[in-house]
């Protein structure tokens, strides 16, 4: 065991006694783990961060945290850095970060409170040592992360998310790409990797903070909702939510995309840890810290950048997702999205695996994130807009967005890819949100229903969620396309093998319009958000602007 006493950086006053330990996990796989404790004598709540990214980066949060009166404990996950034993793609995160929540309990330093906190796959690991825990677990601080594994960090409609098998080269794992496509369907491998599915078991509150175009997205509102509605004792009704214009970036910078958001978008490290110190005091010292009058949700309604209008302010929530009515908005095959249905028609539409339609922006976590103009993408044949008159007035948006478009195959399988943009007068056209649904994955994620070619069928996308007000003068316009690469794999649009033995096939759905074939997005416009709490909050969290 080394022990050392360093000078804090950000604090000339502080000083924190720094040692390594080994925590024996079940089996003997040992751990190594850094402590900071204040170095005055005592016991205090510890907070707990696990990570596969070198527990030796995390010094400055954990001296700050020192500061103000915890014990930090910084660990590197299984198979990671100094830890013992090989990694299982977070199949025995669930075990270790339990064992060692309890172990941090047992510490003559600690006097049996504990609470977590991290971002991405630090944040992936709270989520998963949570059903179950011990009573020491007092509360979660989870950023940029998702509760579920297959549905929203691994798989998105069915399709891999190219982001992951790139992740695993990156941290030395990339062998494991292989066990994932060799679950493709969702099957009991993956049930320890979903928190959502196992809500009722969490007792712990839980902050979570994510952004519109984090990749993770759907993964914390998921989690976030689940908890606050399904959770157990102690989980359901302490939940807290912060949902900013952000990318998955730890910085949460104003800047998304091509757009730069104002400045009380911004939610910079010297804004956000006094909120966990808030967090953690109330939950873990039960000190009146004011998280008895937070908001359950605080969200970043977005509106248009760089002109007046309604929208780029914060408001308060008190559930996710808030009232809203989903309203369809029809295609027609002359290019038009009308608020009425249109008149029967079809277009055809060509998918290409050799020619995939590119990556741009979006909540995509490799390459382009964010809000980006799609005209590039929508320029090419084989993408197909669609897109409203100028809007007279703003439309607000707030929630889930859903496609549902009606096709005739002529392949046993294919990808459809949606988009929706703002459209501002200039013609920029910025990427809002979008999904993809794999056809063969529409009956659900744990089965496989191949098409009928010749028989119409109608594919159902999930956009994820957004709050934005579409500003007057402005267009709505969505895209469809076959691929969205390299986001996601390209479906090489047969019913064979997905792993690339088999050689792709062009495919030509015929896209349906009309009565009996109503092909729409779904938009969720916003039931009621009282003007009152659209105003006065300048920052993430509080009044004052960074």
């Amino acid at each position: 065991t080394f022990l050392a006493v360093c000078a804090m950086p950000l604090s000339a006053s502080a000083q924190v006694v720094v040692f390594t330990d080994w925590v024996p996990m079940t089996g003997g796989t040992l751990l190594a783990t850094d402590i900071y404790l204040p170095a005055s004598s005592g016991s205090w709540p510890a907070i707990l961060v696990r990570t596969p990214y070198d527990k030796s980066t995390w010094s400055n949060v954990g001296l700050y945290f020192t500061d103000h009166g915890y014990a930090f404990v910084a660990q590197d996950m299984r198979g990671f850095y100094q830890s013992q034993g090989t990694w299982q793609f977070f199949q025995s995160d669930v075990s270790d970060g339990q064992e060692t929540v309890d172990w941090i309990a047992n510490q003559s330093w600690c006097d049996g409170h504990i609470g977590t906190y991290g971002q991405s796959a630090n944040g992936v690991v709270q989520y998963l040592l949570a059903p179950g825990a011990s009573p020491a677990l007092g509360c979660l601080g989870v950023e940029l992360a998702a509760g579920s594994m297959y549905q929203t960090w691994v798989f998105q409609g069915g399709a891999l998310r190219r982001l992951i098998p790139s992740w695993l080269v990156d941290v030395g794992y990339s062998g494991l790409v292989d066990d994932l496509l060799a679950h493709r369907l969702l099957d009991s491998w993956w049930q320890p990797l979903d928190v959502v599915s196992q809500a009722g078991d969490v007792s712990t509150p839980g902050l979570h903070i994510g952004g519109w175009y984090d990749h993770a997205l759907k993964g914390t509102l998921d989690a976030f909702s689940a908890l606050q509605s399904q959770g157990g004792i102690g989980a359901a009704g302490n939940q807290k939510m912060i949902i900013g214009p952000w990318v998955h970036n730890v910085n949460y910078p104003r800047m998304a995309g091509q757009l730069i958001y104002p400045i009380n978008a911004w939610f910079p490290s010297d804004q956000r840890l006094p909120v966990y110190v808030d967090w953690y005091d109330y939950w873990l010292k039960g000190l009146p810290s004011g998280v008895d009058d937070w908001p359950a949700v605080k969200a970043y309604l977005m509106g248009a950048v760089g002109e007046s209008g309604p929208g780029n302010v914060w408001v308060e929530l008190d559930e996710w997702p808030p009232l809203y009515e989903p309203t369809p908005w029809y295609l027609s095959a002359s290019g038009s999205l009308n608020s009425q249905a249109s008149a029967t028609g079809s277009t055809v539409l060509t998918i290409d695996p050799y020619d995939p339609v590119p990556t741009l922006g979006g909540a995509n976590g490799i390459g382009s994130n964010g809000p980006f103009d799609q005209r590039p993408v929508e320029s090419r044949d084989d993408v197909l807009t669609f897109t409203t008159e100028p809007l007279t007035r703003y439309l607000k948006i707030m929630g889930p967005i859903t496609a549902r478009i009606w096709i005739v195959p002529d392949t046993l399988d294919l990808d459809l890819s949606v988009r929706l943009s703002d459209v501002y007068p200039d013609g920029r056209s910025m990427l809002v949100s979008d999904g993809i649904l794999r056809a063969r994955k529409r009956c659900g994620d744990d089965v496989e229903c191949l098409l009928e070619p010749g028989l119409p069928v109608e594919i159902e996308v999930d956009l994820w969620s957004t709050a934005l007000y579409f500003n007057a003068g402005h267009s709505i316009r969505v895209a469809l396309a076959g691929s969205n690469s390299p986001r996601f794999e390209v479906n090489p649009n047969h019913c064979g093998d997905l792993n690339g033995k088999d050689p792709p096939v062009l495919a030509h759905p015929e896209i349906l319009f009309g009565p009996e074939h109503p092909s729409a997005i779904l938009l969720p416009v916003s039931v009621h958000v009282a003007d009152a709490i659209e105003s006065g909050h300048t920052s993430a969290w509080g009044s004052t602007p960074p």
